[in-house]
């Protein structure tokens, strides 16, 4: 696996876009919706969640904007996942948005996406700014995942560190896998620039994986592919081996090979205050 749209999607465990579907139900009658309405997608990945969950599951909008950083994810949600009500954009949302950008949308959601983000300041300070008073946000975050404490423990293993920096794997561990109680320090972060949550839940479930392998291909597409660039296949070969050795401290394993994963899974929407 090196990282593509197409491996994405092959490695996401079909659980995922399930518990989206699920959640959406949950939150979205709550919300007014207008035929007017532009939507922003955080995060949007290769674009399927945006075409076949989000774009089916709103009553009503005009457009919605799926915004991601990686150039091949945006080009192949273009090629394949192509609608004339959605348009793809290379966007990293933490940056200072453009003036025309400020007030613009009406909803602003995201799945999935906020374990990739560490400035949660910036991050909601962008969110707050182009989202209009009285607009509504709905997010899906992995508050708490079996990765996170494996490349905790790779960033000490000797032979892992022959090749990579401990403190650049460090970097991609989430500032909410730190927080002891993930619901309620986002509320607060969120409450900082005038979001305030109306609704949230957080649990905890299993995930299934086909086996190690699989949970360790999403180990690796989850890991920026800048750290594996210039390495020989050989090596990524033996870092994988080395990492087989400690997931099972965070998983379960079943007789046929399966892996059961527990992850933490933090729902939450409400509305720009109005004033």
């Amino acid at each position: 696996m090196d990282g593509t749209a197409e491996d994405y999607e092959i490695l996401c465990p079909k659980f995922q876009p399930r518990y989206v579907e699920s959640a959406i139900d949950s939150h979205f009658p709550a919300m007014e919706w207008s035929d007017e309405d532009i939507i922003l997608d955080i995060g949007c990945g290769p674009g399927r969640t945006t075409k076949n969950i989000l774009l089916q599951k709103c009553p009503k909008f005009k457009k919605i904007v799926a915004v991601d950083i990686i150039p091949n994810f945006i080009e192949y949600a273009r090629k394949t996942y192509f609608d004339e009500k959605i348009e793809f954009q290379i966007q990293d949302i933490t940056q200072r948005p453009d003036l025309k950008e400020i007030g613009k949308y009406d909803k602003v959601v995201s799945f999935y996406a906020f374990h990739f983000i560490n400035d949660y300041q910036k991050l909601f300070s962008v969110i707050s700014s182009i989202l209009k008073p009285g607009g509504y946000f709905f997010f899906v975050i992995f508050s708490k995942c079996p990765l996170f404490p494996v490349i905790q423990d790779l960033s000490t293993n000797e032979e892992w560190k022959k090749y990579i920096k401990a403190e650049d794997m460090l970097n991609t561990i989430p500032l909410i896998d730190n927080w002891i109680d993930a619901e309620s320090e986002l509320k607060k972060s969120l409450s900082k620039f005038d979001l305030r949550v109306t609704k949230s839940k957080c649990e905890v479930l299993d995930m299934p994986f086909s086996d190690k392998k699989h949970f360790l291909d999403l180990l690796f597409a989850v890991l920026p592919k800048a750290l594996f660039q210039k390495m020989e296949p050989n090596v990524k070969t033996l870092l994988l081996n080395h990492a087989e050795q400690i997931i099972l401290k965070y998983v379960s394993q079943k007789k046929n090979g399966e892996i059961s994963a527990p992850f933490e899974f933090l729902q939450v929407s409400g509305m720009k205050n109005k004033t």
